[in-house]
């Protein structure tokens, strides 16, 4: 939108060559007004946004939540500028009591307290449950098992949540990263992945604090004693990883076969995962703060295993009551994980121990260390491949093993272990594992399926529950990511971790590789998302067959869509109520939203008891409207009251160009009107008599008077947006109105030249006498009449923002004219938007009417020339 300044430079007669009578001084203050409500245009907007955001639980993150917060106070500091400007040092007193709202608003959102600092690192002989909020669970988890239960776990140490945040400080990392997430402030998959980029050359490129290099190559050598060689596994424990609401599974990085030189990189490493694209989308499907992530590491020795695998305590999908089930391959168990390797299942019965199901997989491949402690994916001989990875004995081994955990926590619990060359059970990792009860007195194959001559696939065991269908879409590469279409059913060959990030966009998962207790299997069903994994030739078959339909009750996957069956993409990745971000923001909007400072007239009206921003907007605005329009400040602007038949209770100043030069001193005819923009306006608010108020319904009267009562400013009687005056500010080609048509707040403005490129139409609208669920309603039905005319709308909640841009002087005029007529028309209809009736019938009737207006538009633009 062009400037207004730039409008009144050009049609306010040349001030240079003539006298100064004000004229510079208006244009000023006119300029500085323009910029004051378009300001308040834009924070009154974002307080409608944020509010909508809290009350819909919706999704984002925390640098969205600080985003919206640093543009309401841009908006609202723009405004306390304006002001000043209007009549400086009169308003100063704004600036401080605005500082102290915006310092108050911070200290709500930050969720971090001041702590004192711990140790930089803990040995695995100091760490037991009481150290977790030092070593996150995965960490202290370990550490409890070893000391309570005598197991046997990797030796090692932890780098601490305190060395973590030693080093965001000490390097300036703290700021710089929550600087790249601000200026990203996206969700887009290709954006996250940017950010990763930039944060991951940042942490690579800072300095780490030698204190902190000298506690872990103490720690390391120590751990080097009695030892030829060392390798380690560097591993996440971040604070709030594997915990009972989100696991974390698979979204930051492990790192194997580390030598004691190569901590210090690989932590980096470890801590860089933290912000990959996949770890922040999982964060924000959570609702999960990005920043209060603390990554803690765990330093452990690698175990040289013969074989490893995963253990449930019980069934994460509820298919085998009272089991407990262990997975197992040959070599490491990463290729569990990661979903890369089939593995070998048994699902035992938790009371007398026996073996209820034997599933022994066809291992291709396993993964080996190397003598440089790498490890490699190496070919299973041919004989081996279908050898059970452990005998029955180790089986019943785990099973006690297990057992023991899940008493000693009392929880379910997700156990990963390693059976070392010499034959010891190690024991990786153990966290609480989420059981759907829904599904724990075990589904059945129905007897009868109507539709089993459709399918594609059948006898497939699902990792997570669900029904649903779509496009099935396979994902390979980084492009396939990007491209993934909302909905579609992602078809993949190995469940790798990193695909997390697609899940709360797709129908379903189904993987030709992994098993149920991978990490990816996890995920899907933390966020409700149904499952196959680890079936064999699915690509294969589903590769090309479009529409699908995906039913874990019944094991199969069919062609097209199946008719009938109960599935709702609302049932999908429902972020949880109250989560960290919703609560963040919700404890932001109290210093924003709430408008306490509503009459004028009283002598609380002051700076000292603005309470927040929004009492902030609604004293600048009023003061604003006084300094523009006070008596001494009129001269130059000549303001007139518009006659008709009778005098109107409406005032115009004329920039210059928008009346005639015979207009007398005090009032001017609609006939001098030369303003194309206020004509059309004019036109849309005059065309069709208002029919009055709707016929009282004794529900909307209540609304009415219950909503009167608890609002003083809609109180009848109180002043208007601009004092006690509708004012048009003209000139040739532009028009704005701001006013207060009974209950309801408008703003239209509108420049319609020869150029489309300059010419806009904005029309906002707020407010209303009934309840606010009556006024989203009358919103939503003045969106869908704006829409059809061709206008961009925005609904937030009771407000309404629409605009038409780019176009050419007589759409904008038509557009002005509809405009005008709803401006006039929508007043008081908010009391009977509870009658679908009514909105019906007041559908019906606009269109017509608004038909009505532009066909008089087209007849008296074509008496007048192209336009008017």
């Amino acid at each position: 939108m062009r400037s207004i300044f730039e409008i009144i430079s050009r049609v306010v007669r040349n001030p240079s060559t003539e006298k100064d009578d004000g004229s510079r001084q208006f244009i000023a203050r006119c300029e500085n007004f323009r910029l004051l409500l378009a300001a308040n245009n834009k924070a009154l907007e974002i307080m409608a946004e944020m509010s909508e955001e809290a009350r819909l639980n919706s999704l984002f993150g925390m640098s969205h939540v600080r985003s919206q917060s640093l543009k309401v106070s841009a908006n609202v500091r723009q405004m306390i500028e304006r002001l000043c400007r209007m009549n400086p040092g009169k308003y100063d007193a704004l600036k401080d009591v605005f500082n102290i709202i915006v310092m108050e608003m911070e200290k709500a959102s930050d969720s971090r307290s001041e702590q004192s600092r711990g140790p930089l690192i803990l040995t695995m002989d100091e760490i037991c449950a009481e150290s977790i909020s030092e070593t996150g669970s995965k960490m202290a988890m370990l550490g409890e098992i070893r000391s309570e239960l005598g197991l046997k776990v990797p030796e090692g140490f932890s780098i601490t949540a305190s060395a973590f945040m030693f080093f965001m400080e000490n390097s300036g990392l703290d700021d710089e990263i929550n600087r790249l997430i601000q200026i990203t402030d996206g969700n887009d998959l290709n954006e996250l992945q940017t950010l990763e980029a930039s944060i991951k050359h940042a942490i690579d490129l800072a300095a780490m604090p030698i204190e902190l290099e000298d506690y872990i190559e103490g720690a390391s050598s120590e751990l080097l004693k009695d030892r030829h060689d060392l390798r380690l596994a560097i591993r996440s424990s971040a604070l709030g990883e594997d915990s009972g609401e989100a696991s974390f599974a698979g979204q930051f990085l492990s790192v194997l076969g580390v030598s004691p030189e190569n901590i210090t990189d690989s932590y980096r490493a470890v801590v860089a995962s933290m912000y990959s694209a996949t770890a922040m989308t999982y964060l924000l499907n959570q609702g999960l703060r990005e920043d209060e992530l603390v990554m803690c590491v765990g330093c452990l020795e690698m175990i040289e295993s013969v074989a490893g695998g995963v253990i449930y305590t019980r069934d994460p999908i509820g298919k085998h009551k009272n089991a407990l089930i262990i997975s197992g391959v040959p070599g490491h168990p990463c290729s569990i994980v990661d979903g890369s390797a089939l593995a070998d299942t048994w699902v035992m019965d938790r009371a007398d121990r026996t073996l209820r199901d034997v599933f022994i997989a066809d291992k291709e491949w396993q993964c080996l260390s190397s003598s440089n402690g790498q490890i490699n994916r190496v070919k299973v001989s041919e004989n081996r491949r279908s050898v059970p990875s452990i005998p029955y004995s180790v089986i019943i081994e785990l099973a006690e093993i297990a057992l023991r955990i899940e008493k000693h926590f009392n929880c379910p619990q997700d156990i990963e272990w390693v059976k070392s060359s010499d034959g010891q059970i190690y024991i990786l990792q153990c966290r609480p594992l989420s059981v759907a009860e829904s599904q724990s007195n075990g589904d059945s194959i129905p007897k009868k399926d109507e539709h089993e001559s459709l399918a594609i696939l059948s006898n497939c065991i699902p990792a997570s529950h669900g029904f649903a269908c779509g496009e099935v879409v396979i994902v390979e590469t980084d492009d396939d990511m990007f491209n993934f279409p909302d909905g579609a059913i992602l078809l993949t060959y190995n469940a790798k971790p990193r695909l997390a990030a697609l899940l709360p966009r797709a129908g379903a998962l189904i993987s030709e590789h992994g098993s149920a207790t991978g990490h990816l299997a996890n995920v899907a069903r933390e966020f409700g998302i149904p499952a196959f994994i680890g079936i064999t030739g699915a690509v294969e078959k589903l590769s090309g067959v479009g529409v699908v339909s995906v039913n874990t009750a019944t094991g199969r996957i069919y062609r097209g869509f199946l008719s009938g069956q109960n599935y709702t993409r609302d049932n999908l990745a429902v972020l949880p109520q109250n989560n960290p971000v919703i609560t963040a923001l919700r404890n932001t909007l109290p210093f924003i939203v709430p408008l306490s400072l509503t009459d004028p007239d009283s002598s609380k009206f002051t700076p000292s008891n603005c309470a927040s921003l929004h009492d902030i907007t609604r004293f600048c605005h009023e003061k604003a409207v006084a300094e523009m329009f006070r008596e001494n400040a009129m001269s130059a602007a000549n303001a007139k009251r518009l006659k008709g038949e009778r005098l109107l209770q409406y005032w115009l100043i004329d920039l210059g160009g928008g009346t005639s030069s015979s207009v007398d001193d005090k009032y001017i005819s609609l006939s001098d009107i030369k303003s194309n923009t206020m004509k059309a306006l004019w036109i849309g608010m005059t065309q069709i008599p208002w029919d009055g108020p709707p016929p009282v319904q004794a529900a909307g009267l209540m609304s009415v008077i219950s909503e009167a009562a608890c609002n003083p400013a809609l109180a009848p009687g109180m002043s208007n947006n601009m004092g006690d005056r509708n004012y048009f500010i003209v000139s040739r080609n532009y028009c704005n109105l701001q006013s207060r048509f009974g209950f309801h707040f408008c703003t239209v403005e509108g420049y319609a030249g020869d150029d489309p490129d300059e010419n806009y139409a904005f029309f906002q609208f707020s407010g209303g006498g009934a309840d606010k669920s009556r006024r989203m309603i009358r919103s939503w039905l003045i969106a869908g009449i704006l829409e059809k005319q061709g206008f961009i709308v925005d609904v937030k909640e009771d407000s309404l923002f629409a605009r038409i841009e780019g176009v050419a002087a007589e759409a904008v005029e038509q557009a002005l004219a509809v405009a005008g007529y709803l401006l006039v028309h929508t007043r008081q209809i908010d009391m009977v938007m509870s009658d679908s009736n009514a909105y019906r019938n007041y559908q019906v009737k606009f269109a017509q009417d608004i038909e009505a207006v532009l066909s008089s538009y087209s007849i008296q633009s074509s008496e007048q020339g192209r336009s008017l």
